[in-house]
């Protein structure tokens, strides 16, 4: 399609110019469809030469000259603009001419050289068809310059706005179109984008569009007028006589300042067309008035210099501004990389002292661009007082010496803040030019690198934990500290450049192996226990965590080792200790759980071995009385130590319950008198009581008191022979108002009552206790017995434990009764102590809290 559209636009230039262009065989004008031809192939490509052919063939065939003539001006015709074509692809040419390279290709070239084919052509033909050949040269001459003037014409408009079109449709589709789905691509996108709904411009740009458009049309008005005055006004013709054909000069230097090569191709189109209708209308600059001849030569002469002019100075323009363009996008993309970079610069020009600041150097000093003018002295006053000097003397010294330096030193900012800035400095003949970077991160990392640096080599050097540095190849070790040398025995000069083969330091090769292949894989390894060997060849257990590093490009190991033998060993024990433990408990509670069982077994020994007494006392039977007696008081021997057993059990598990109640503590001791002194008897003992006025009543669990007074009255009273034994009584008061309230646990059984004495009043609750000071009762049980030593008194609260062996043989027991007692007592917020002097008797003091409550009582 684009083939026969090329064909057609070709067909009808050229009926065109034989119509109109050509006055005679010889005279000539200048050929539009050489511009036509050599603009198609810039355009589209030299794969359309065989439009330009069909073109060609088609308009001769359509002229009184033959087939065969048509034949080989159309060979002619697409000759030369071929030619045209590839020797200007050979300097890349552009069709935006928007270079002078290029500008003078068109000229030279395709204008030039590639014109010299259709021209020998068409200046042989008509010299054969005329059968003269006495004007060859003035002929060729001719048709040169019309293929010439035809190119520099017609070529720069068509290419100028064509490379518009193509280069606005590529930014819109990029999809392959025919010529005229093209064109009608770019017609409807300038719709859209044309409506309210789609805006291209903002306000502002659309001024400047609007302004522009306005002088854009003001030029074209003003060049019409002003060609078709100098051109074509017959009226101009009759009453001026002086030429004025280089009037539109200054209108076609506008459109090649402001407008580009667009602009200039349309006016020198239109310059070109009016001159050559004002050379068919009789009323032009270019008609002899003497002869009425048109001066065609000068025609062609003038259209020539005007289209080279104007094409030269739109060519330069545009280079001038697209160096201007690209020296303004490198000053803005120096910009945006000196704000990236943090780096502003400063130029001085020697002559003159002329300073010049960077934006960005404003900015660094925090600053408004330009804002203040900039002096030496104003960027001292941003140096840190301790700096000024050497940056003072850096100045001086390349102003004086041409000697260029660099150094780092500090700003502060308006607001306070410090900057750190590195400054560095270059000379030339006419000017000294620096460089001042922000450094401040950098200066604050390299602090931190140093102080981490710093605490890293002093965590080394003071952990407690083993770190070693060795190399992964061969696991030479580069360094190790003070924990790491003594968890092995090693000295630092024996282990630094060893191996660890050669210190023979792992125990199992197997597990070495794998630790190198889970580093190989993972690059650590965590909290791994492993056994090496010290430098006496023991075993040591190590727990290690290694992680590789790199080193100066050296893959090494970070190994941190602790060493845990002990600790192992400790927890072997600790483990054995707690299953005893836990053997214990389970002992214990099994008794305590077997309570029942073992007691009612013996309850009834007890209870028959009295009855079967009694009967035999009633028959008369004397000779079985002694045995049942024996019998009963070894099962009540035995029932005594199967309660202490039971009761330290229920202890040590965990099983004691306490009921508590109100008493009477009067009634208490008469009750502990009643027991206690048949035994004082037994051993011909003196047994007294002591008792302060102020006690009377006491909330506890009055069982367990009772039971521990008797334990310890009945060893007093065991221990001592023809002594004394005494118990007093009184009581104490806590200092403290924040002592934690005694308590218990509540015991097991439900809807338990505490039980209390007819004669006694109410007791303080606990949120009444809770207010005053505790008070405490205390129980001192003094003897005149075989006493102890202080070694016996170290160990007699120990379960099973009695003063030594003899004291067991002799006396009996099974030393579990001072134990039992003085755990009650602390599970009732009381304590039990013990002073005593071998051979002079000892005193036990029992202190308990006068009133007892329950844990979970409010």
């Amino acid at each position: 399609m684009t083939i026969w559209l090329i064909a057609a636009v070709y067909l009808a230039t050229a009926k065109l110019t034989i119509e109109t262009l050509i006055l005679s065989p010889t005279d000539v004008i200048f050929l539009p469809t050489a511009g036509i031809a050599q603009a198609a192939l810039l355009l589209f490509g030299g794969q359309y030469w065989p439009g330009i052919a069909l073109g060609a063939v088609l308009a001769n065939l359509l002229s009184p000259t033959g087939s065969m003539a048509a034949i080989l001006y159309s060979l002619s015709v697409t000759l030369q603009v071929c030619l045209g074509t590839w020797l200007l692809k050979q300097i890349n040419f552009s069709g935006r001419l928007q270079r002078l390279k290029d500008v003078l290709g068109l000229i030279i070239l395709a204008a030039g050289i590639s014109t010299l084919i259709g021209s020998s052509f068409s200046t042989v033909h008509l010299s054969i068809v005329l059968s003269d050949w006495t004007k060859f040269d003035e002929i060729w001459t001719r048709y040169w310059l019309a293929n010439a003037i035809g190119i520099l014409v017609v070529t720069p408009l068509l290419l100028t706005w064509g490379m518009r079109l193509q280069d606005r449709y590529k930014r819109q589709d990029t999809t392959e179109h025919s010529f005229l789905a093209t064109i009608g691509q770019l017609w409807q996108n300038y719709r859209q984008t044309s409506t309210p709904e789609h805006p291209e411009y903002t306000l502002t740009e659309q001024a400047t569009q609007l302004l522009y458009s306005l002088e854009a049309l003001g030029w074209l008005l003003l060049s019409l007028a002003l060609n078709w005055f100098v051109f074509c006004s017959r009226t101009r013709t009759a009453s001026i006589r002086y030429p004025l054909e280089y009037l539109p000069y200054p209108l076609i230097v506008w459109a090649s300042l402001r407008f580009g090569q667009r602009g200039a191709a349309i006016a020198h189109f239109l310059t070109a067309t009016f001159a050559v209708w004002g050379l068919m209308r009789d009323s032009g600059p270019f008609i002899d008035r003497s002869t009425d001849i048109p001066q065609i030569f000068s025609l062609q002469a003038f259209i020539g210099v005007m289209i080279i002019t104007g094409l030269v100075l739109a060519s330069t323009v545009a280079e001038r501004q697209q160096a201007e363009a690209a020296l303004r996008a490198s000053e803005a993309s120096l910009a945006h990389a000196q704000g990236i970079a943090q780096v502003g610069h400063w130029d001085l020009v020697i002559r003159g002292s002329h300073l010049y600041w960077s934006d960005q150097l404003y900015r660094i000093l925090n600053l408004e661009p330009q804002s203040v003018p900039a002096t030496l002295e104003l960027f001292l006053q941003s140096v840190h007082p301790e700096d000024q000097n050497l940056v003072r003397q850096s100045v001086e010294q390349v102003l004086d010496q041409q000697h260029p330096y660099t150094i780092d030193y500090r700003l502060v900012l308006p607001d306070g803040r410090q900057r750190f800035v590195c400054e560095q400095t270059v000379i030339s003949p006419t000017r000294i030019s620096g460089t001042v970077q922000d450094i401040t991160d950098r200066k604050r990392s390299e602090i931190a690198l140093r102080a981490s640096e710093e605490r890293f080599s002093k965590t080394f050097a003071a952990s407690p934990i083993g770190i070693g540095i060795c190399t992964f190849s061969d696991e030479c070790f580069l360094d190790v500290n003070q924990s790491f040398l003594r968890q092995l025995g090693w000295k630092q000069d024996q282990v630094i450049n060893a191996t660890t083969q050669q210190l023979k330091l792992w125990v199992n090769s197997e597990e070495h192996l794998q630790l190198r292949e889970v580093l190989q894989q993972h690059h650590q390894v965590s909290n791994l226990e492993i056994q090496v060997y010290n430098q006496a060849s023991e075993i040591r257990n190590w727990l290690i965590s290694i992680e590789l590093i790199d080193l100066g490009g050296i893959e090494c190991l970070l190994m941190m080792g602790n060493d845990i033998t002990e600790r192992k060993q400790a927890s072997l024990l600790r483990n054995a200790k707690e299953a005893a433990e836990a053997a214990n408990r389970a002992k214990s509670l099994f008794l305590a759980n077997m309570s029942h069982e073992l007691r009612t077994p013996l309850n009834a020994i007890l209870g028959y071995s009295e009855l079967l007494r009694e009967d035999a006392q009633d028959m008369g039977l004397e000779e079985f009385v002694g045995d049942l007696k024996n019998i009963h008081v070894a099962g009540h021997h035995l029932l005594d130590l199967i309660n202490d057993i039971l009761d330290f059990s229920k202890i040590e598990a965990g099983r004691m319950n306490f009921h508590l109640e109100t008493y009477t503590v009067a009634t208490l001791l008469w009750e502990v008198e009643t027991t206690i002194a048949p035994l004082a008897e037994k051993n011909t003992n003196t047994f007294k009581i002591e008792v302060a006025e102020e006690i009377d009543i006491i909330h506890t669990d009055i069982t367990k008191v009772r039971q521990s007074l008797l334990n310890l009255l009945s060893n007093a009273c065991k221990f001592t022979e023809q002594g004394l034994v005494t118990l007093k009584v009184w009581t104490e008061t806590s200092d403290s108002l924040t002592a934690e309230l005694p308590t218990v646990p509540a015991p097991d059984l439900p809807n338990l009552t505490p039980q209390k004495d007819s004669l006694i009043t109410d007791f303080p609750s606990a949120s009444q206790a809770n207010t005053k000071p505790i008070t405490y009762i205390i129980f001192q049980v003094i003897d005149s017995g075989i006493g102890m030593s202080p070694r016996q008194i170290t160990t007699i609260f120990n379960p099973f434990t009695q003063a030594d062996e003899s004291t067991t043989r002799k006396y009996g027991g099974t030393g579990l009764g001072l134990t039992i007692t003085r755990k009650l007592c602390e599970l009732m917020g009381g304590q039990l102590t013990v002073t005593s002097e071998l051979g002079h008797g000892s005193t036990f003091i029992m202190r308990l809290p006068q009133f007892l409550y329950y844990a979970q009582e409010d």
